[in-house]
């Protein structure tokens, strides 16, 4: 079974829908996930509408930028319990969604956005840093204040 590219358009007048066939198509691809018996399947959408894939894909990653502030926030909140593995994971996250953020979508933003959004990362993953850093020190028991309050005994050896 051959695959086939076809340009869909509802036509404005009629509101009927328009099939032409096209073979090579530039703009932002989208693989569905949803897979419903007997119907036709589709591997990828491409967006051609260079306004419309710019919503999407504001709307792609505002969502991932608030469930990354919700996870630095119940870190923030569960202080004591805060684990280092569950921040690393969620560092690795905030990371990840910046590298994608600059390698596959900024040929679809606008500058002022993608800075924007940018920085808002790279706020979370300073922050995320911070505290691993801080869970650190505290399984040590070590504070970089502490040091300077320690005793001279405790840094000298045993004497003979």
């Amino acid at each position: 079974m051959s695959k086939k590219n076809y340009y869909l358009k509802k036509d404005s007048k009629s509101g009927e829908i328009v099939y032409m066939e096209f073979d090579k198509i530039k703009g932002y691809n989208i693989t569905p996930k949803s897979d419903v018996y007997d119907a036709i399947k589709v591997d990828k959408i491409v967006f051609i509408n260079p306004s419309f894939s710019e919503k999407i894909i504001k709307k792609k990653i505002d969502i991932k930028v608030r469930k990354l502030l919700r996870e630095l926030k119940t870190i923030d909140e569960d202080e004591d319990e805060g684990s280092n593995d569950s921040i690393r994971e969620t560092l690795m996250e905030a990371e990840r969604l910046k590298l994608n953020l600059i390698k596959n979508y900024c040929k679809f933003l606008g500058v002022n956005y993608q800075t924007l959004t940018l920085k808002k990362i790279q706020i979370i993953i300073n922050q995320l840093r911070l505290k691993l850093y801080n869970n650190m020190n505290r399984q040590r028991n070590i504070f970089p204040n502490d040091l300077f309050y320690l005793d001279e005994e405790e840094y000298r050896g045993r004497s003979r």
